[in-house]
């Protein structure tokens, strides 16, 4: 059985692990293998060094770290920062169970409006985001940490 909570500084390796693989893997014939290249263990550890000091980071485990997300609330607007699920537990509902869990903790901090990112030739995630009622917002950027253009979705987490 999946496990969801909070993910805490003794986390960083396992959360570190799960995101390098999804980008060596998931990402794989998505992102530029330049690009993918670039997010090698330092910056990876940085980023989510400073994610777990800020907070709002959540893991779900079963036996180890299978997945991790990161939620952010601003003046109503819900964010999910990030989720990531290990490449080998995709597929199993690790994903869906722990966006569900981001919007209920964007809900419980008063959020009305959820929004997130997603690389826009990302189809997999874009297509898992929609099933889950998310759509675009007609928002996109490019990131330079990422480097790769990315596509607002949204979606109203209250009635």
């Amino acid at each position: 059985m999946t496990l969801i909570r909070d993910a805490g500084a003794a986390d960083l390796d396992a959360v570190v692990a799960v995101f390098l693989r999804c980008w060596r893997e998931s990402y794989a014939g998505v992102l530029p293998p330049a690009l993918i290249a670039r997010m090698d263990e330092t910056s990876a550890r940085a980023i989510w060094a400073r994610a777990l000091v800020t907070g709002g980071v959540v893991v779900a485990e079963d036996g180890g770290v299978l997945g991790v997300t990161r939620v952010t609330t601003d003046d109503g607007v819900g964010r999910v920062e990030s989720l990531y699920v290990s490449p080998d537990a995709q597929g199993r509902g690790v994903g869906r169970e722990l966006l569900a869990e981001a919007e209920n903790r964007l809900i419980a901090a008063g959020a009305r409006v959820g929004a997130l990112w997603v690389f826009r030739d990302n189809e997999p995630s874009r297509g898992f985001y929609r099933r889950a009622g998310w759509a675009p917002d007609g928002t996109e950027r490019v990131e330079e940490q990422f480097g790769a253009p990315e596509i607002g979705l949204a979606k109203a987490l209250v009635p």
